[in-house]
C-alpha cells in the first residue's frame, strides 16, 4: 500500500531535514579539539579587524610561548573544555613577576568553573563561551577592553569566527574597543594531561588513640576504600603519601587502621568541602603537582609547636640576595635584590617580625612598607600598608615552628614573612585572596641569629633571609579631620568637636579649630586600625545623624551609624560636609575660593574628564577606606583619567596645587 503525503507536510519535512542538516553542519565546523596554529601571526593585534600591525607573534615566539601553543580547547555537545598541561602564558596583570610561562592562574586555569559551555551561530559567525574564566587566545582579552585583574573576568565572551573550506582552520577576531585581536586555531588531537602528584601529610603527634597497622588517606578519588592508600611514617609524628590524582575537586580525610578510627569535623572548619551535605570532609581542587602542608589530626592547621630558638624579633638582612627568587630551592637567578635596591626598599627593610614563646606573632610596620601594583597602587613603591597585609588586620597572628621538620606556619589572613604576595603554590593578584595560613621552610644559622625562609610558589622558589634585631616600635599615626559647616543651620557657640571610638566618645576632648571659610580641623595621634567617629557641635549639643544606607558609615550592623575610617599611617581624611556623606558643600565652597572645577561624567563607568581654571598640579583617587589608589600629575585645563580598573563604588578625587585644594566625590559603576 502506498501513502501519498499532502504537499504541505512533505515540504515541512524537507525544510525540517534541511534545517537539521545545516545545524549539524555548523556543529561539525566547530566541534573537536583546537590549538593555536604554530605559525607567525597566530596571535596578532591591530587597529581594525584583520590588521595585525600593532603586534603579531614571530615564529620564535611559538617556542618562547610553547606553554600557550600547547594548550588545547575542545568543543563538544555544547560544552567547552580548556586543557593546560600545568603551565601556560602568564602576564603581569595576573600577578606574575614578569611575562612568561607559569602555573595557570584562576579563574583562567581551565578548571575553575569548568566545564564551560558555548553557543555558536554559523549565520552570524558569533561564538560565545560561557563561564568565568572561559576564553580563547589570551585570557586578558574581553569584549571592549583588556583585563587588569583576574577578579574582573566576565561571565561570557563573544568572538567572531570563520572557517576555511576544509574546516581545519578557525580564525577568531574580537574587538577590545580601540583595537582588534586575532587568533588562528588549527584542529588537533586532544592533549592528555598527566595526573598531578598530590602529597598529603598529617601530624599524628596529638592523636590519643592507638595506631596498629597505620594511617590511611581515604577520599572520593579512591571510593573511600579503607586501606587502599596507606601513608608512610616519616618520623616525628608525620605520616605522608603521594598519589597521582586526576584534576578537579576531591573530598578526603585521614583514617587509622583502615576505618577503625577517622577524623570527625563539626562542619565549620575552613578546609572542608563547600557542599552542606552532612559529610564534613577535607576538600582540595587538584590543578597540578602540589605538596600539602602537614596538618594536625582533626584540624585544618598544623599542630602548634614552638621551639625557643625562633623566639625573638627579626628583620630582613640588609645585604644583597636577602630577597631572591629562582627556578629551584636556593637559586636566585630570576631576581636577587642588590645593595642599591635595599635603599629603595628601606620601607620594607625596617619592618620587623616578632615571634613569642606563647605562639603569637606580631608584624611591626612604621606606617610605611613596600607596595606593588596587585595591591591597588599606581606603581611599585613605598606606601601605607594595605589590608590585610598591614600588621593590624586580624592581628595578633599565631605561628607554629618545628625545628625538626624546619616548617614555620603563620596563621591569620594577612600574616606573612618576606613579600605578602608569595604563598604556597602561587602569588597573589588581589589582597582579598590572602590565605589563612602560609608554610615556609626555615633554616637557622648555628648561632641562631640568621633565619633563611624558603617557599615554593609553583613555578619556582622565593628565599627571604632575616637577622635578629631589636624590636622596631610603631609610631602612632597623625590623622587630620576636617569638616565643612557651610550648610549647618544651627548656632555654634563653643566649637565643633570630633567624637569617636578612639576617644571613648568623650564629648569635649577633641575640639576642632576654625581655619576660615566654614572649615574646621584638628590633627590627632590615633593608633592604627579601624575607627568610628562623628562630628558634634558644642560637645553634644548637636551631632551628625546617619542612616543604614549612607555610604560613609561603618560596616558593622549594630544600629549605630557612624563615620568609618581605617588608620594605617599619617593621613588627612578628605574634608566632610556636616551631617552627610556627600561633599557638595565642600565642592561649592572650594569652587568659590579656588575657581571652577568640573568632573564628568559622574557617575562614570571608566573615563572621567577634569576641567579646571585653577593651577592644580596633582590628582589623587582615594578609596572610602582612605587608601590612595591612583595618583597623577595634571595640567591646568582638561585632564582625562581612566578609572575602569577600579572596583565599583565611591571614591574621593582630591586636586592639589600651591595653596589650593579641592575634593569631590565620584561614583564608579
Amino acid at each position: 500500500m502506498y501513502y501519498i503525503y499532502p504537499k504541505s507536510i512533505t515540504m515541512k519535512k524537507i525544510f525540517t531535514l534541511l534545517t537539521c542538516s545545516l545545524a549539524l553542519s555548523a556543529l561539525a565546523q566547530i566541534e573537536g579539539t583546537w590549538r593555536l596554529a604554530p605559525n607567525a601571526g597566530a596571535l596578532a593585534v591591530g587597529p581594525s579587524q584583520g590588521d595585525g600591525s600593532y603586534w603579531s607573534n614571530s615564529i620564535n615566539d611559538v617556542t618562547t610561548r610553547a606553554c600557550l601553543f600547547d594548550d588545547s580547547i575542545t568543543f563538544a555537545a555544547g560544552t567547552m573544555s580548556h586543557y593546560m598541561d600545568g603551565s601556560t602564558w602568564l602576564e603581569a596583570w595576573q600577578g606574575a613577576a614578569q611575562d612568561g610561562c607559569g602555573v595557570p592562574v584562576a579563574p583562567h586555569d581551565g578548571t575553575t568553573n569548568a566545564p564551560f559551555t558555548y553557543a555558536y551561530n554559523s549565520a552570524t559567525g558569533e561564538l560565545t563561551v560561557n563561564g568565568v574564566g572561559a576564553h580563547l587566545g589570551l585570557a586578558k582579552v574581553i569584549n571592549g577592553s583588556e583585563l587588569t585583574s583576574p577578579s574582573l573576568a566576565p561571565a561570557s565572551i563573544t568572538y567572531l569566527v570563520a572557517f576555511n573550506g576544509a574546516n581545519d582552520t578557525m580564525n577568531v577576531d574580537i574587538s577590545v574597543g580601540g583595537a582588534w585581536w586575532h587568533y588562528t586555531y588549527v584542529r588537533s588531537s586532544i592533549w592528555q594531561l598527566a595526573n598531578p602528584n598530590v602529597t598529603f601529610k598529617v601530624n599524628m603527634s596529638d592523636y590519643t588513640g592507638t595506631i596498629a597497622t597505620g594511617v590511611y588517606i581515604n577520599g572520593s578519588f579512591n571510593s573511600w576504600c579503607g586501606n587502599c592508600n596507606p601513608m608512610t611514617d616519616m618520623g616525628n609524628g608525620i605520616w605522608e603519601a603521594t598519589l597521582p590524582l586526576a584534576q578537579g575537586p576531591i573530598e578526603y580525610k585521614f583514617t587509622v587502621d583502615g576505618w577503625t578510627d577517622e577524623e570527625i569535623f563539626t562542619g565549620s572548619e575552613p578546609c572542608l568541602d563547600p557542599v552542606a551535605d552532612a559529610f564534613n570532609n577535607r576538600y582540595l581542587n587538584v590543578v597540578g603537582d602540589v605538596t600539602l602542608s602537614a596538618v594536625c589530626w582533626e584540624s585544618c592547621n598544623p599542630c602548634i609547636t614552638v621551639d625557643p630558638e625562633l623566639v625573638g624579633t627579626w628583620k630582613l638582612k640588609g645585604e644583597a640576595g636577602s630577597l631572591a627568587v629562582g627556578p629551584s630551592l636556593g637559586n636566585g637567578s630570576w631576581f636577587s635584590i642588590q645593595a642599591a635596591d635595599i635603599v629603595t626598599r628601606s620601607c620594607l627593610y625596617d619592618d620587623s617580625i616578632r615571634f613569642e614563646l606563647n605562639g603569637s606573632m606580631t608584624h611591626y610596620m612604621d606606617g610605611n612598607t613596600w607596595l606593588e601594583i596587585w595591591q591597588g597602587v599606581a606603581q611599585d613603591g613605598c606606601g601605607a600598608p594595605v589590608s590585610p597585609h598591614d600588621g593590624v588586620t586580624n592581628a595578633p597572628y599565631t605561628y607554629s615552628y618545628n625545628s625538626v621538620t624546619g616548617e614555620l606556619t603563620t596563621f591569620g589572613v594577612g600574616a606573612h614573612i618576606g613579600l605578602p604576595k608569595v604563598y604556597n603554590g602561587g602569588e597573589l593578584t588581589n589582597p582579598s585572596n590572602a590565605p589563612s595560613s602560609i608554610t615556609y621552610q626555615i633554616t637557622l644559622s648555628p648561632d641562631n641569629n640568621t633565619l633563611t625562609a624558603d617557599i615554593n610558589f609553583g613555578p619556582g622558589w622565593w628565599r627571604f633571609i632575616y637577622e635578629r634585631t631589636d624590636i622596631v616600635p610603631v609610631p602612632t599615626p597623625n590623622v587630620t579631620f576636617r569638616v565643612n559647616m557651610s550648610d549647618y543651620t544651627g548656632t555654634i557657640t563653643d566649637a565643633v568637636y570630633v567624637n569617636g571610638s578612639f576617644n571613648s566618645w568623650c564629648g569635649a576632648c577633641n575640639p576642632l579649630t576654625n581655619v576660615g571659610g566654614d572649615l574646621w580641623e584638628v590633627t590627632l595621634p590615633i593608633s592604627a586600625g579601624p575607627i568610628e567617629y562623628i562630628f558634634t557641635v558644642d560637645e553634644w549639643t548637636d551631632l551628625e545623624v546617619f542612616g543604614p544606607t549612607d555610604a560613609c558609615i561603618d560596616p558593622i550592623e549594630d544600629e549605630f551609624y557612624n563615620r568609618y575610617f581605617v588608620v594605617t599611617a599619617d593621613e588627612e581624611i578628605p574634608t566632610a560636609c556636616f551631617n552627610t556623606c556627600e561633599l557638595t558643600c565642600l565642592t561649592n565652597s572650594l569652587q568659590e575660593l579656588n575657581g571652577t572645577v568640573n568632573i564628568s561624567p559622574n557617575p562614570t563607568n571608566g573615563l572621567i574628564e577634569i576641567q579646571s581654571d585653577s593651577n592644580f598640579e596633582n590628582v589623587e583617587i582615594i578609596s572610602m577606606e582612605g587608601q590612595i589608589v591612583k595618583a597623577h600629575s595634571i595640567k591646568t585645563g582638561n585632564t582625562i583619567l581612566d578609572l575602569s580598573d577600579l572596583n565599583n563604588g565611591m571614591y574621593f578625587v582630591r586636586l592639589t596645587g600651591q595653596n589650593v585644594t579641592t575634593t569631590t566625590l565620584v561614583v564608579k559603576n
